[in-house]
């Protein structure tokens, strides 16, 4: 009796020793933690591009299935994924699912992925957080873009000058579509 239980355990081990182990050396990232997987993986990803800043990936989101995306769209290791909007387009990286057919496209709905809060830095001033969100809970991104901001990261050079002349934010916060930008300078300034 007994050497049936340590036949059927050693099996055990033998079949699922080799995922435990991969896991292990993925730094644990074999697995969704609570979603059944072994060990915890990291849900949200920054991923900072070269034109339009930062890009928060969601793990959970997009299932626990790894060996779906991993290694072949993705490469577990920091900084080694670099893949262009046009490349996607065609096929690579994320676009190998948002093509519009599975999920959808990496031509449209920018505001999914490239949306997020901006910080614009400012040492006089204090700081500024641009909350997309907000935004785009109002206005569709063609109300801004790309007529007023450019959608490329540090091509939008605002001074509060050009704001207050109605350019970039000022062309709504002029006082009366929105606060003004020369008035309340706490709503948008870390003071």
């Amino acid at each position: 009796m007994m050497s049936k239980r340590w036949l059927f355990l050693m099996v055990l081990l033998l079949i699922a020793l080799p995922s435990v182990l991969y896991a292990v050396g993925m730094g644990g990232m074999g697995g969704m933690g609570g979603m059944g997987g072994v060990g915890a993986m990291v849900d949200k990803v920054q991923i900072r591009t070269r034109t339009v800043g930062q890009v928060v990936f969601s793990h959970r989101v997009h299932g626990a299935n790894c060996n779906e995306c991993h290694p072949k769209r993705f490469k577990k290791k920091n900084n080694s994924n670099h893949v262009s909007m046009k490349a996607m387009e065609r096929g690579k990286s994320c676009g190998g699912c948002h093509n519009g057919k599975r999920a959808f496209s990496v031509t449209a709905n920018c505001e999914k992925c490239h949306a997020g809060d901006i910080l614009f830095k400012n040492a006089d001033a204090g700081d500024v957080t641009f909350p997309h969100s907000t935004h785009t809970e109002l206005f569709g991104c063609d109300e801004c873009h790309p007529d007023l901001f450019k959608a490329k990261h540090g091509a939008n050079k605002m001074t509060m000058e050009a704001m207050e002349n109605g350019e970039f934010c000022g062309a709504c916060h002029d006082g009366s579509g929105a606060f003004g930008v020369s008035e309340e300078c706490e709503s948008c300034h870390n003071m």
